[in-house]
Parts: structure tokens; sequence; C-alpha cells
């Protein structure tokens, strides 16, 4: 607050010249029609003002203005030189540029079919500050009445006569659709062989009607094309197959059977660009090549050989990292490191190898220690061998190992595919706990029988599938998007086949065991929506619905315990820390064990997030997060923790912060400060709206997290 009071009291017209006015606003306004996207039409203004927080707070021109303007001293110098390099210089209103970007906005007016559309402007002057406003009077616009394709080539003629036909009667002109249209024949044309057409070789003729806000559009070869000689015109309408498919690499690393393989240009077919763009896609994602070059010979009259130059890139790579921890009182220290070999059979397989061990010491004077290994292996065909052991040894609770195996597959995404489907066809994990402390024991573990199960041993075998969805664009990054994730996984219903026919020991809760272990089954779904609006390049509105089941049947009364939901932390309720929401009203005493006891069966999660990109490596936020964790049954050891359809709405947790953004181009460091609005597990106090008069306190009511990455 010190600061924003500080930087917004700065004279913003500090560093403008005397004779000169700042900027301060400068908008599009299109008077008489509302269908014109005046945010596309402010990319053609050739002068804007500075860049705003929250469309009001010029904080950039603030921190430029923090500059001393004395700089006779050498501490005031770097001053000046940090201020204005993190800062932004002040936009000095230029009436030449304006009259410019009138001009160019006139001009993208016609292009959009507005042939007699003006613009003016309004100045306003005031404390040496400059508001502009660019009023654009569209008019009627002009459609498309006859559409006339004026083309001798059978083939060409033919694909711009088909449905796919962009250019359409009735339609508003636009030169952006002609161009797509030009873009569309030649790609079609390409992917029929015809090497050389481009779409240069043809244009499009415009042809106004007096007094009819019509046009009349022919499209017709380019004049260039009618002045090529036979030999060239011969080349333009020859089909082209390609010969030979020849790869060269500077230093032989990958065998020609796992290079053919990718290649989706093969010899004796017709050429096709669509094969050519993917073949750079394949070739490209093989973990060990830096880059690709496809080139074409012509050889004869119709054939082409295809020359693929491939470059190695690193091919070994380890990485270690220390850390330090400190969590409720107890310190810690934690090691990794990690190896991997992307070309360990020559055939582009990536092996890793990774560990890791950490050692806590605890404020009781316990210790706690854990150490993980595992290893994997991904195939080109997209097939992936995972393998993992985890050991923990908490002296004051227990001692268990975890070990795992996955036998997965995922299927490669075509060009304009915007699913992505992965299947893991066997999932093992093996929990065995040797060793368990009597307080445990007495305190959570023989409180309830359904919970025990969450610490006995079990094996667990299950399938899975998952998939997604994106309408994400990269060539057009500044246009709303749409996310949708989704996971199934079930387990158990193997081995309880083979139970009900084969004879298998059972312990004391009537569940069958595999060797001396009872396995767990149960279905398990989740669903993931997320709406990433773009209102303009900088201010960004997303939104977030996630949703999670899972039940637990025949051979096993509740989930394991690392299959359960839990709710809190820096991407779910951020006014909440992770694993201390929930489930339903069910509140915590301060027990240490509390933690393994805030898990559920159901999850719901709702996100609004405001994102401003303030600079290029910083972006501010605020959010709106709500949402909770249900069980399926009613456990003696959770209460208010079922899940009632009539009661749910009611305990669904609210909270609210601000958040701030640092890209450093490799990753994403996220700092997020939430507050709790709505507290369920207070419901029974009548304190459940955390506001000054119920006792909002920073200790229990607010929360910081530290987090790599997006929320959603």
């Amino acid at each position: 607050m010190i600061l924003c009071i500080v930087l917004s009291s700065c004279n913003t017209t500090k560093f403008v010249p005397q004779d000169k006015y700042l900027l301060n606003k400068a908008h599009v306004k299109c008077v008489d029609d509302k269908k014109v996207n005046t945010s596309e039409l402010r990319n053609y203004l050739r002068q804007r003002q500075n860049t705003e927080i929250f469309g009001f707070w010029k904080l950039q021109l603030d921190i430029y203005n923090t500059a001393p303007s004395d700089t006779t001293t050498k501490s005031k110098r770097q001053l000046a030189r940090n201020a204005k390099k993190m800062g932004e210089a002040p936009v000095v209103y230029d009436p030449e540029l304006t009259a410019i970007s009138m001009q160019q906005l006139r001009q993208q007016m016609n292009n959009m079919g507005y042939f007699h559309a003006s613009v003016d402007t309004v100045v306003k002057v005031k404390k040496r500050k400059v508001d502009l406003t660019y009023l654009v009077t569209a008019r009627q616009p002009y459609t498309i009445r006859h559409y006339e394709v004026d083309i001798s080539e059978p083939a060409v003629a033919a694909i711009a006569k088909s449905d796919r036909c962009l250019v359409a009667e009735g339609a508003q002109f636009s030169t952006a659709t002609l161009d797509e249209e030009r873009t569309r024949i030649a790609t079609a044309l390409r992917n029929m062989g015809y090497f050389y057409f481009e779409k240069s070789m043809l244009e499009f003729t415009a042809d106004s009607a007096l007094n009819s806000h019509e046009v009349d559009i022919r499209i017709h070869a380019a004049p260039f094309v009618e002045h090529l000689d036979s030999a060239e015109l011969a080349k333009l309408r020859r089909r082209y197959y390609i010969r030979e498919v020849n790869f060269s690499m500077d230093k032989p690393f990958l065998r020609k059977r796992a290079l053919r393989q990718a290649c989706r240009l093969k010899e004796g077919e017709r050429y096709a660009e669509w094969r050519v763009e993917r073949t750079y896609a394949r070739m490209n994602a093989l973990p060990p090549v830096k880059y690709v070059d496809i080139a074409f010979t012509p050889v004869g009259d119709s054939l082409l050989d295809c020359n693929i130059t491939v470059s190695r890139g690193r091919l070994n790579s380890i990485s270690a990292e220390v850390e330090g921890t400190y969590s409720a009182g107890d310190w810690g220290v934690a090691a990794g490191v990690k190896y991997s070999n992307k070309n360990i059979f020559k055939g582009a397989e990536v092996l890793t190898l990774g560990a890791r061990a950490s050692y806590e010491w605890r404020a009781n004077g316990g210790r706690a220690i854990e150490a993980k290994a595992e290893a994997g292996l991904l195939f080109p065909s997209n097939v992936k061998v995972n393998i993992a052991y985890n050991y923990q040894q908490r002296p004051e609770e227990y001692t268990r190992t975890i070990a795992t195996a996955t036998l997965g597959y995922t299927i490669p995404r075509r060009p304009g595919n915007r699913w992505t489907h992965s299947f893991n066809f066997v999932d093992i994990n093996y929990i065995y706990v040797p060793w368990m402390s009597d307080a445990f024991k007495q305190n959570f573990i023989n409180r309830s029988s359904a919970l025990l199960a969450s610490y006995e041993d079990h094996f667990i075998l299950d399938w899975s599938y998952t998939g997604s969805f994106s309408t994400f664009n990269p060539r057009f990054p500044n246009r709303s998007y749409l996310q949708l994730a989704m996971r199934v996984e079930t387990a158990g219903n193997l081995l309880y086949g083979l139970s009900q026919f084969i004879p298998m020991q059972k312990d004391n809760n009537g569940s069958a065991m595999l060797w001396k272990i009872p396995f767990a089954q149960y279905a398990k779904g989740d669903v993931n929506f997320t709406y990433h609006g773009v209102i303009t390049p900088k201010h960004h509105l997303v939104g977030h619905i996630g949703l999670g089941v899972a039940v637990p049947y025949a051979n096993a009364t509740v989930l394991p315990f690392e299959k359960r939901y839990f709710s809190g932390g820096s991407n779910s309720i951020r006014g909440w820390q992770a694993r201390t929401l929930g489930p339903g009203t069910f509140r915590g005493n301060g027990n240490t064990l509390v933690y393994d006891l805030q898990v559920g069966d159901i999850k719901l999660d709702m996100n609004l997030e405001y994102r401003y990109k303030v600079l290029k490596f910083m972006e501010l936020a605020a959010f709106l997060d709500a949402g909770n964790i249900w069980t399926i049954r009613d456990y003696d050891t959770q209460p208010g923790g079922v899940f009632l359809f009539d009661q749910f709405y009611k305990q669904i947790a609210w909270s609210y912060g601000v958040g701030v953004r640092f890209d450093l181009s490799i990753l994403i460091f996220r700092v997020d400060f939430g507050v709790k609005l709505h507290d369920p597990s207070r419901i029974a106090e009548g304190k459940q709206w955390r506001t000054a008069p119920n006792g909002l306190g920073w200790k229990d009511d607010m929360t910081f997290h530290f987090a790599i990455g997006h929320p959603f």
C-alpha cells in the first residue's frame, strides 16, 4: 500500500518536455456499428498510452518517474538507470503519428468491407495531458453479390469451386477472407502433388456496383503466370512423386529404421505437403534430434528426391538438486540426482534414472527419513515403462514402503486433431507397512475400521485412461480457448473376478488377499474444464471447474489413502493450505494426525482468475475460489464429512486473493495470497463468513502460496 501511494503520487509529466503533452489515453470508438471490434483496431494505432494496470494505474511510468532529476552523484545516476530500465518512458503526444493512425484505421476498415468509413479524432487537453479518441464511422459495409471462378486449369478450378470455399455470396467483404481462400487453394494443390504451386499465382478482382453496397469478386490467375514459358507452365500443371528418400547425419547416431518410422514421406508415393509437415513434427519430436531440414531435388519430369538432414542434439544429461525444508517447526534437508540418456538403444529410446533422499529433524526429538529410486524407459512408439521404489521412516508414527510399476501407451496426435489419449494398461502399486507405533494405532487407526484400510498393507492393480482436448492455436495466441481434461481409473476387477473362481485367503474384514495383502477395488473419475478468455493480449479472464468422484466397492470399503482427494493449496482453494480443508464441515483440533483425516471421495473446485501482464516478465492476478471435498460414507472419525445433496452447497468453501507471477522463460514462479471468505468448518459456531466482526485473522484465515506455473 505504501508503494502504491508513493508511486501514484509521482508527477506523471515529470520527464515530458515543457512544450509537449503526455498521451494519457488513446481510445478507438465506433459510433454506428457495434459489430466492429475496436480492440483489434487498436493494433493499427501508431501511438498508444503508457501501459496501465487494471485500466487506470500507469505503474511502469510511475517507476520511470522515480528516477532522480539530479544525477550529479554516482548513486543518483545508478538510481536513475535502474528506474528507467525497469520502468517505461512517457509517451509524448505526436500529431503526425495521430494522422498516420487515422490513415491506418481507414485502410483497415476498407479491408473489412467498410469502403465509405471515416475516422475523426477528439483531443482533450488537461494539465499537460492529452486524452485522444479516434471516432470511427463505419457506415454500411459492402457484401459479396457474385463470386466467379475464372480459372482455366481444371484441378485449380475444381478446388476453388468446392464446398470448402471460404468466399460466400451474401457475406461481408473481407480481404483477410480472400487471402485465406488463396492459402486454402494453394495448400490443397500441394497436397495433391502440385509441388510448385504458390498462392501468389492467384489474384482477386473486385468490382463494386454503383450505389448498391455490393461487390462482385472474381478469382483468376495472376498476370505473371500467363507470361510463363511452356516449360514453367508444364511444371505447374504436373504432379510430382517421391523417387528416393535419403537421410544424412553429421555423426551417425540413429538407426535408419528409427528415422524411416518417423518419416511420412515414402518412396513411390505422391508428394503431399501435409506429409512434409508431419515428418518435420515427428522427427523433431525424437529426443536425440536437435533439428531437421528437408529439401527436394527435381529428377526428370515428375520425380523428386527427398534429402533429409538430421542434426544430433545432446544425448546425455545429468542434474542434481539440494534443498532445505521447514514445515510446522521441523527442519529438513533433501538431495536428488537424475540421469537421462535420449538414445540408449540407438533408436531414440529415452532412459531416465533418478534417486532422491530426505532427512527431517522433528521438533519433538525424532526424525523422518525418506528415500526414493525410479527408472523409466520411453520408446519412439510412445510405449512407456516405469518402476519406482519409495521408503518412508517416521519413528513416532510408522515405517512404510511403496513400490510401483507402470506400462502405458500414448496415441500420437495428428496435426489438426485437438485430442490426446493415453492409457496405462498395467499400473501396480504395492504398499507395505512393516511397523506402526502404538500411539498411531491408538489415536487414529483403531477409531475406524474403514480408515484402517488406508494404513494397512494393500495391493493396487489398476487400469486408467487419460484424455485431453484443447482449442488453443499457437498461430493465434491472443484468441480465447478452452481446455478439457478427463481421467477414468478402475482397480481390482480382474483380481476380484479371479477370487470368485480361485480360493483366496481373506482378512478380518472379509477382503480377499493376494500374497497375504488385501487388494484395492474402486472406480474413479475426474474431469477438469478450463476456459481462457482473452479480453486483450494483456488482460485475461480464466475460469476453471474440476470434479472428481471415487467409489470403493466389492473387495474394499475405503479408498487407498494415496487415491483419496484433498483440498486447499496453491492449485485448489487458496484460502487454505494444502490438505487442511474438509471434508464437508469437518474441522481438526490441532492434532498432528488431522492431516490424514482431511481426505475424501468427492472433490469440487471452482476458480475464477483475472490476469494482467504488467511487464514482459511479470503478471498480476486477482482470484475467487470455491469448493470442498466430501466422503461417500459417513465415517465416525470425520463427522460432517459425508456428501448430502440437500447440504453440500452450504458446505462449499470460498476464498479470494491476489497474486504475482514472474516469467523466468524456463518456468513461471508464482506467489498467491489467499483469504478465507466462507469457512464451512465454522458453521456450527455461526462464524462461517470470515469478516472482521467474526475475528478475521492472519494466522487462521490468510495464507501465502509459493508455486511453479499457473494454477490451471
